[in-house]
């Protein structure tokens, strides 16, 4: 069972991001091309050929994310009709309200919403509106305990996306598979979860902090997503392409995997 050392990372949420760090390091137009064809573009093409092929659908979706981003939500909100995210701290709730309240002080998503316009092979002068049809949508950001047994308090949905999310707030295996579990329960039969993760990491770096990250084999993510209940529809590993040390991982994964049954 892989665990976390806590004498080299810091556990999160216990030890919250600096989230305005967190977003420029990784998301905004000062990081390396490499960095952010990994953490925005590759992501961006997987989410809307998802929902664009028929893939996945759906009215509803839960995102459960790691810190304030919204490039995946950018890449689907069309196809959907609600969006609740759900975070585990006040400062990442924060920091999305600034955004969708269109903010001075919000991180400026511009470069993404322009990058997906590219990859639509649209005008990229149409960003703006990409950008107003999120904030339509986005019906709840809401703070969401993981370790506390209140799932049956919020609604189900048709769709679930998680982005580094269980990998970093999971201790060990074991504690992946109760997350997945209660994260199982509020997503319709039928319904899908998509996931962007890495594989075999420890950990990733917001300034010179590393922050715990699960070390996740394809085995073990097909073994826990089938026993409960989901059927993987797409499995994507796709290329390296950071060339810092700041995230330790070998590659990405792309999954999308339907619920089928209930576990």
């Amino acid at each position: 069972m892989s665990t976390m050392d806590p004498a080299l990372v810091l556990y999160y949420p216990t030890h919250e991001i600096n989230t305005k760090m967190y977003l420029e390091e990784y998301f905004s137009k000062h990081v390396p091309y490499s960095t952010f064809k990994e953490s925005t573009i590759n992501m961006q093409r997987c989410f809307y050929k998802a929902f664009k092929s028929g893939l996945v659908c759906g009215k509803t979706l839960i995102d459960i994310s790691i810190g304030p981003i919204i490039m995946h939500l950018i890449s689907v909100c069309e196809f959907l009709e609600e969006i609740s995210i759900y975070k585990f701290n006040e400062v990442t709730i924060k920091e999305l309200e600034l955004w969708r309240n269109k903010d001075p002080e919000a991180f400026d998503w511009t470069q993404t919403s322009k990058i997906f316009m590219e990859i639509k092979q649209l005008n990229s002068d149409g960003w703006e509106e990409v950008e107003e049809i999120l904030r339509g949508k986005m019906k709840r950001i809401e703070k969401w305990d993981f370790n506390k047994d209140d799932q049956n308090s919020l609604p189900k949905f048709d769709c679930a996306t998680s982005i580094w999310g269980l990998d970093m707030i999971s201790k060990d295996h074991e504690d992946y598979r109760r997350k997945l579990k209660k994260l199982n329960n509020l997503i319709n039969i039928g319904g899908y979860l998509l996931m962007y993760a890495n594989i075999n990491s420890s950990y990733f770096k917001i300034g010179k902090e590393k922050f715990h990250l699960l070390h996740c084999d394809e085995s073990f993510y097909r073994e826990v997503i089938s026993e409960e209940g989901f059927e993987i529809k797409h499995y994507e590993d796709l290329e390296k392409t950071m060339i810092c040390d700041d995230v330790d991982h070998d590659r990405v994964v792309f999954i999308i995997a339907q619920k089928v049954k209930e576990a």
